[in-house]
């Protein structure tokens, strides 16, 4: 029953963010204007308010909120406006300037795509939802102390509600090696020797993972990263990062003492870390 009802809210939730996308606007709405990025800590968005509906079914806005660092000028053209809105006939790019990562609330309205135009509540919550899945992924990257692994499990379930699938995988990782260093229900740190075990079945989902996609395992072991094709997919970009995380941590803990790890164990880890090209 917990599973059809999780289902159900889950398809709820994707229904509405898709559908927010698809919704037509009216002058006088107060919209967001979605800028997603793969990586999520790039994310970006405008708040502003429908001046005019284009003939092309774009929207000109006034501008009252964005996120700074995006690069607006790709996606959006600023119209010169005076203090009641209306068109002046000024070049807008002229009074933009070169710094399209911010944007003028005042002197400046900007036409941007309506396939980017969602209502602003469900936009803000779908934005939160990425981020704060965001940094419960970065908490595991940092080795916080106090983060269960249920929470990890919770995230994969939160990661689907936000739109964010892709990000499951890398998810995955987090949880299989969290699982190698911290007791699952007590959540106490095992000795070095205790981890050996539990990262050969971390080492064993990655292998798999690279082995299943081709286009991944080129990227992720090659000497200079090509990071533009990276980000072009969230799965990529979060698995290439979660896999140097995990190694990282299994270098780790294999600079520890581990005489009293089961030989066969040790030996199988430091083969999957061999074929990986990591020197032990």
């Amino acid at each position: 029953m917990k599973k059809i009802l999780m289902f159900s809210l889950l398809s709820v939730m994707l229904t509405a963010v898709s559908s927010a996308y698809a919704q037509q606007f009216k002058v006088n709405d107060t919209i967001l204007i979605a800028f997603p990025a793969n990586n999520i800590k790039d994310d970006a968005y405008i708040v502003g308010v429908v001046r005019k509906i284009r003939p092309n079914g774009d929207y000109q806005i006034a501008v009252q909120d964005f996120v700074e660092g995006h690069d607006y000028g790709i996606s959006c053209q600023p119209i010169a406006v005076n203090s009641e809105g209306q068109d002046t006939g000024q070049s807008g790019w002229q009074i933009w300037g070169k710094d399209h990562t911010k944007l003028r609330t005042q002197g400046l309205d900007y036409i941007v795509p309506a396939k980017r135009a969602m209502p602003l509540r469900i936009g803000q919550l779908n934005f939160i939802d990425r981020y704060n899945v965001y940094v419960l992924y970065s908490r595991w990257k940092s080795n916080a102390p106090v983060l269960s692994i249920d929470r990890i499990k919770t995230a994969e379930n939160d990661a689907k509600m936000a739109g964010i699938s892709p990000m499951i995988p890398a998810l995955e990782i987090a949880i299989l090696d969290r699982q190698s260093y911290y007791d699952k229900v007590t959540g106490i740190p095992y000795q070095p020797e205790e981890s050996i075990p539990h990262l050969v079945k971390l080492f064993d989902y990655i292998q798999t993972q690279l082995k299943q996609d081709p286009e991944l395992n080129k990227l992720w072991r090659a000497k200079k990263r090509d990071w533009k094709k990276i980000n072009e997919s969230m799965k990529t970009y979060f698995l290439v990062d979660a896999i140097d995380q995990a190694v990282s941590n299994a270098e780790g803990c294999l600079s520890e003492d581990t005489e009293k790890a089961d030989p066969k164990e040790l030996k199988k880890l430091k083969s999957q870390l061999k074929a990986l090209g990591i020197k032990i």
